[in-house]
């Protein structure tokens, strides 16, 4: 797991592509975990789509959904084993 956290952290976030939107972080923890054990670096990011319906501000996304992002290269199969999950 050490391995695929070095890879994703060589890259540049807005160099990554989001490949799942999830409901919350214990959500996002859960398929960043199973990206990881297939051998995708993945990493989850916060969205503010859900504080704006409240009329709160987002602190890191906590009150919206989750982004799961991966590099591009990995794109595909991440979506396919995150569909395969559902």
């Amino acid at each position: 797991m050490a391995r695929a956290l070095s890879a994703i952290a060589c890259i540049a976030v807005s160099d990554l592509v989001r490949v799942a939107l999830v409901e919350n972080e214990p959500s996002a923890e859960l398929a960043v975990g199973y990206l990881r054990t297939e051998g995708i670096p993945a990493m989850w990011r916060g969205t503010s789509l859900g504080a704006a319906s409240w009329g709160v501000a987002s602190v890191g996304g906590v009150l919206g959904p989750m982004e799961i992002l991966v590099h591009p290269e990995h794109a595909e199969r991440a979506q396919e084993l995150l569909a395969e999950r559902d």
